[in-house]
């Protein structure tokens, strides 16, 4: 529980320090006209109720069977004795959930900025990659194509600035979840090891919530390297060969910017990405092996 409350403490700072500047991208991202569609849209809002129904249960479920047990959900001050009777106990759980629940949203309400933001930059960078495969250049159409061309070569140039400026920003905000996941990991593997009973089931759930949201992270920010390495795929499959020489060189010009894949990374320590989750649990499997063995 320490792990969390620190984790969402040093996460909630670090947002508060960068907000001029997410406000700033979001204002740019509102202003810049682009159409997003349907599907991601809905994937927008997935994430969050993924993590908030699965948090609202969790932390639900270890209250009542606190609260059935005799027992305070979190050890906490109250100006009252909490085990006095059921009702005071219900009484400080309604409070504690009070005031953790502002806490707690907020942290919901950062990560569905964070993904939404990825999210938009991933549907940008499909319908870029449809938009380049449909330049088909005739005689007819050669002036239509050429500022078609022209619009994608500028939108994928402000897509790469959303994305420096979204790993500029976020770059300490994700360092303090690989951090986080990974100090749970060897805890974790330590009462696994150490504790060996049933209070250990609590730890696991709670480690389990936090692998899940490391996982959403990990996927977005994979599929954002994904995406925007897609974009040298579709220039290759575009029609180039019956362009004029001029098209050609810009297309060129697109493909090189393109090779380096747009990516968020954790303090610059490493990408967010599903090669980085999967390393993690490696890691962490293997500090739960060898402590294993020395116990036994």
């Amino acid at each position: 529980m320490t792990i969390v409350v620190y984790n969402f403490f040093l996460k909630a700072n670090i947002f508060l320090f960068k907000i001029d500047k997410l406000k700033t991208l979001i204002e740019e991202i509102e202003s810049s006209g682009d159409v997003m569609t349907e599907r991601s849209k809905k994937l927008m809002s997935a994430p969050v109720f993924i993590i908030t129904g699965l948090s609202l249960i969790l932390v639900g479920s270890f209250s009542v069977h606190a609260i059935f047990k005799g027992e305070m959900t979190i050890e906490a001050w109250m100006p009252f004795d909490p085990l006095k009777d059921r009702m005071s106990l219900i009484l400080s759980a309604q409070i504690l959930a009070i005031l953790i629940s502002p806490g707690l949203f907020r942290a919901f309400a950062m990560q569905g900025i964070l993904c939404s933001m990825v999210i938009y930059l991933c549907d940008q960078l499909i319908l870029l990659q449809v938009a380049i495969r449909n330049l088909k250049y005739t005689k007819d159409t050669q002036m239509e194509i050429r500022k078609k061309l022209k619009d994608v070569i500028k939108k994928h140039i402000r897509l790469m600035s959303y994305s420096r400026s979204m790993a500029t920003i976020f770059k300490e905000y994700f360092l303090v979840q690989n951090l986080a996941v990974t100090l749970e990991l060897c805890l974790n593997a330590v009462m696994v090891t150490v504790v060996r009973d049933v209070t250990i089931l609590s730890f696991l759930a709670y480690l389990g919530l936090a692998l899940i949201n490391a996982y959403i992270y990990c996927y977005l920010g994979n599929e954002l390297i994904l995406q925007s390495r897609g974009i040298v795929l579709a220039a290759y499959e575009a029609p180039w060969t019956y362009w004029p020489i001029d098209m050609q060189k810009d297309l060129l010009l697109l493909i090189t910017a393109a090779q380096k894949p747009m990516a968020l990374s954790a303090g610059g320590v490493a990408l967010v990405s599903l090669q980085t989750f999967g390393k993690t649990l490696y890691d962490g499997y293997s500090i739960f092996a060898v402590l294993n063995d020395m116990v036994d």
